[in-house]
């Protein structure tokens, strides 16, 4: 996902939510990079991820496939992890994920809470109070 030039890279297990929490980021404005398969590539100190083919296809389950606004690749800012509810902190440490050696924040979060999208785009934006 992108949204205001930060990338965002969901990761679940199947059936987590990713699908789900995509298209509710995207009703938020967020642009599409992929669904299901990222490649991703290092350049210089930034991780990006990119789509195959930059299809700009979704699936929205019971309802089929979907083309919708795609970005072609984006840099990753924030890795969320989807995590079932009772698995989560209330109060967390803050978290981060290395991806090809490159040290990005890390987010865990049940994608089906109502205010999953807010949670995730207040991440990319505000600092996170010590």
């Amino acid at each position: 996902m992108l949204w205001h030039g930060r990338g965002v890279l969901l990761r679940g297990a199947s059936g987590a939510g990713k699908s789900s929490l995509a298209l509710r980021l995207l009703a938020a404005g967020a642009m599409l990079v992929a669904d299901d398969l990222v490649a991703l590539e290092r350049r210089g100190d930034r991780v990006m991820a990119r789509g195959p083919g930059g299809s700009g296809l979704i699936e929205a389950r019971g309802l089929g496939i979907f083309r919708v606004a795609a970005a072609r690749e984006a840099a990753v800012a924030l890795v969320v992890d989807l995590t079932p509810l009772d698995r989560l902190e209330r109060l967390p440490e803050a978290g981060s994920e290395t991806l090809l050696g490159v040290t990005i924040p890390c987010l865990r979060l049940d994608a089906g809470a109502a205010d999953a999208p807010s949670r995730v785009l207040l991440a990319l934006v505000a600092a996170r109070a010590a």
